[in-house]
């Protein structure tokens, strides 16, 4: 949000198969540029787009968003994206497989 200017659009839309539930998060907002979007999932790697405007933040959101989704079997990847703005693509399995340090009894 921080990212989306007064007056800008924050989407989020959510499509569930049998096996995956994926989100997709669009912006209007500042936008991420083509040539800088390779390394956008580096710890502490700000955009140009957020430093040039002096947007406060530290370069870890989504790394931790990464872990967080990964670790819960799933994937986040900036999606294609037509106008201003970014797209986020996060997908989760519907289940997730209990494997033998996480089963009880």
């Amino acid at each position: 949000m921080k990212y989306t200017p007064a007056g800008g659009t924050i989407t989020i839309t959510a499509d569930r198969t049998q096996e995956t539930i994926t989100w997709t998060v669009s912006d209007t907002g500042i936008g991420i540029p083509a040539a800088e979007r390779p390394r956008l999932f580096r710890r502490f790697y700000r955009a140009s787009t957020a430093l040039d405007k002096r947007i406060p933040g530290t370069g870890l959101g989504l790394v931790i968003t990464r872990t967080i989704v990964e670790r819960h079997h799933g994937s986040i990847e900036l999606a294609a994206h037509t106008g201003p703005g970014t797209t986020f693509k996060i997908c989760l399995p519907v289940s997730t497989p209990v494997t033998a340090a996480y089963r009880r009894g």
